[in-house]
């Protein structure tokens, strides 16, 4: 990952959200297999991402849409898996949720920042429409970041010809 504080968010989340499923009675205990799986998938993209195989010759892809895809790829695995049962949606979904936490507090505090920055009065927004800007933030913030990797990207494939 991009540090080993990552990987650890990551791997207590996954410990948290096993051992909340189990002490939850309203919840279907999921397969401590599962469980195994996500740890296993975050660990071989840690793996990856520190051997630099990540994104060599390819279109760069941030670390966080990694362990998502990884998420999802362990989701279709155990649903695709006859010997384990399916574990509940809610389960990936918790997971999932931890890791677009940064992102958001990260653009939560960009617009602060633009907010001080242009001196602008945003009391009268109702919460809904600040969350949409929010929104459009992270996403626009998300688009540029994958705008300069990718050309920082083509200036390292050029280095290499």
């Amino acid at each position: 990952m991009a540090n080993g504080k990552l990987l650890n968010v990551l791997l207590n989340t996954i410990n948290k959200v096993q051992t909340n499923n189990q002490a939850n009675p309203n919840e279907e205990t999921a397969d401590p297999s599962v469980f195994d799986l996500l740890r296993n998938k975050v660990q071989e993209l840690d793996n990856r991402n520190r051997d630099k195989q990540v994104a060599k010759g390819k279109d760069p892809v941030s670390v966080l849409d990694l362990i998502k895809n990884g998420i999802e790829h362990v989701k279709d695995k155990n649903s695709a898996d006859p010997n384990v049962k399916t574990a509940p949606s809610a389960i990936f979904d918790r997971i999932k949720q931890r890791i677009e936490e940064r992102p958001q507090r990260r653009a939560s505090k960009g617009l602060k920042k633009i907010v001080q920055e242009y001196n602008l009065d945003v009391s009268r927004l109702s919460p809904q429409a600040l969350e949409q800007i929010q929104g459009q933030y992270l996403n626009d913030q998300k688009r540029l970041n994958q705008q300069y990797a990718q050309a920082i990207n083509q200036l390292i494939q050029n280095q290499r010809s």
